[in-house]
């Protein structure tokens, strides 16, 4: 663990590559998300199996992925490491196992539009002569002219190994790899990427990246799982599929409202004791604890109220259209009340009335709001009086404001 200075921020620089490796080990998570949301069915999608990420189909065969991250160093210029040390172990793998290249693709997907001669070159190689001159060229441009390729002494020491590997090993097999070889460049943004994939599915725009957010979630939990039982990390396609229309049965087709809004500590919630809404629970003679749930629901419905209609997952008007649906079930069930309770003391009238209301089940716009959200629009009437619990709450209140 790291020493602390005394204002608590640990001593000593941090290492200015820590965030570009994190974003390399968690692309290879997302961009399994990616693979999933668009491979055929029937495909098996894996994790540090074949490859970084590698997609399988019984019929149309292997994908083989290297996933390179890319903050600032572009991973696939010509003299890159990265670069040629793929090519080197693409080229060993698949003598060692056996590949069948021709039904073989060789991806290298780097995070952000970048390119290089002679990778541009490799990836427009369409047929086994164009693979053939591609991998000619490289060889001139590296090492120079054959037979005595002058160059060849200046190449970098650290990719020196790789580079000879690719130009020493079997012409035929690396001709294969460079025709099946493609160059897949992100936006920028991996997770903006995921996104764009669900946008063209028939989803409601407000909930792309709830569902975004939730599908990545679920394939890195999944691969954890499995990492962590000593299984390999594979994920079926059309399992992944189930879990995907799952989800998106569940928020979205305009059936269930999602909750944004985030559960208030006991210390804001204090601090609005003094709102009409809670003193109309004071003069009923509810507890401390069933104050402190009112508040939390007012807020948090108040929260969702704003956030929905910035989102345009709920018209403003239809608001409107709730407070008034709430008013008159309160109208009705307190007229019911009254003849119902008649004869009992009025704070218990009120408390039965209370507790009758707060179970109304409303929807907005004919979807399902989350369990606080009518409490919460209930407490908000309360609080301009609009609405109240005891029998006599206008009276009651004016006497408390006025002591």
């Amino acid at each position: 663990m790291a020493k602390s200075k005394g204002d608590g921020s640990p001593r000593g620089k941090r290492k200015t590559e820590v965030p570009g490796q994190a974003l390399g080990y968690g692309l290879q998570y997302t961009r399994l998300t990616q693979l999933l949301l668009q491979a055929p069915e029937g495909s098996f999608c894996s994790m540090e199996v074949l490859d970084d990420v590698a997609e399988q189909h019984p019929k149309k065969g292997v994908r083989l992925i290297q996933s390179k991250s890319a903050l600032t160093a572009n991973p696939v210029s010509d003299r890159a490491k990265s670069l040629w040390k793929t090519l080197s172990n693409w080229i060993e793998a698949s003598a060692a196992w056996d590949l069948d290249l021709e039904r073989t693709i060789f991806e290298v997907y780097v995070s952000r539009p970048v390119g290089g001669a002679i990778v541009q070159s490799f990836a427009d190689a369409d047929s086994l002569e164009a693979a053939r001159a591609a991998i000619s060229q490289a060889r001139v441009e590296l090492w120079g002219e054959a037979p005595d390729f002058p160059l060849k002494s200046e190449v970098a020491e650290d990719i020196a190994p790789y580079v000879e590997r690719v130009f020493s090993a079997d012409c035929a097999r690396v001709a294969q790899i460079i025709r099946n070889f493609h160059l897949t460049c992100g936006s920028g943004s991996p997770q903006a990427d995921v996104e764009a994939i669900i946008r063209s599915d028939p989803v409601s725009a407000s909930k792309v990246r709830d569902i975004a957010d939730h599908m990545c979630g679920v394939v890195k939990r999944r691969v954890d799982e499995q990492l962590e039982a000593g299984r390999p990390a594979v994920i079926g396609r059309d399992e992944f599929a189930g879990w995907y229309a799952a989800f998106v049965r569940k928020i979205d087709r305009d059936t269930v409202l999602l909750s944004r809004a985030r559960m208030p500590s006991e210390a804001e919630a204090r601090g609005l004791m003094p709102k009409v809404f809670v003193q109309q629970l004071e003069i009923i003679g509810l507890s401390f604890e069933d104050k402190l749930e009112a508040v939390s629901d007012y807020l948090m419905a108040a929260a969702d109220r704003t956030e929905w209609a910035v989102r345009g997952e709920v018209d403003e008007t239809s608001f409107d259209d709730l407070d008034s649906v709430l008013k008159r079930n309160w109208k009705n069930k307190r007229r019911a009340g009254s003849i119902q309770h008649v004869g009992k003391a009025e704070d218990l009238q009120g408390q039965a009335l209370y507790s009758d209301c707060m179970q109304l089940d409303v929807p907005v716009q004919a979807m399902e709001p989350p369990d606080h959200f009518i409490p919460g629009c209930l407490h908000r009437l309360a609080d301009d009086m609009s609405i109240g619990w005891h029998p006599t709450y206008e009276q009651k209140l004016k006497v408390k404001r006025a002591a």
